[in-house]
């Protein structure tokens, strides 16, 4: 009976969307990290960094966006991303450079994670 309450039914269907929701930000994050890691050479050089600097900003973005894809390592991928994002936010500030889709992206993973903390919570009571 408490599967087919209509309570039940909304919480599982908030779970999935939630889920859903940080299946798409983690590939994304994680596509662009890869693409970063790949082809970002050229730029990073440009501003003067070292090389190492740059992979290891994409490895830990990759790493982070990993762990944020499953419900039980969500929240410290989300702590991985928010600090690379923030960085990466930093950095392209510091440059003049525009940073909004860092920004945007920082955002959905505090709101993700918040939202995976609070049904994590709900979930235990």
């Amino acid at each position: 009976m408490p599967d087919s309450a209509p309570g039940s039914r909304r919480a599982r269907a908030l779970r999935v969307l939630l889920t859903l929701a940080r299946l798409c930000l983690g590939a994304a994050l994680g596509v662009a990290a890869l693409s970063f890691l790949l082809h970002g050479r050229g730029a990073f050089a440009r501003f003067g960094r070292p090389d190492e600097a740059r992979i290891a900003l994409a490895s830990g973005e990759l790493a982070g966006a990993a762990l944020f894809l499953f419900r039980r390592t969500a929240l410290a991928g989300g702590l991985v991303l928010l600090i690379v994002l923030a960085w990466a936010a930093g950095f392209h500030f510091a440059l003049g450079q525009a940073a909004r889709n860092l920004w945007l992206g920082l955002a959905a993973v505090i709101a993700l994670s918040a939202a995976t903390r609070v049904e994590s919570l709900h979930r235990k009571a």
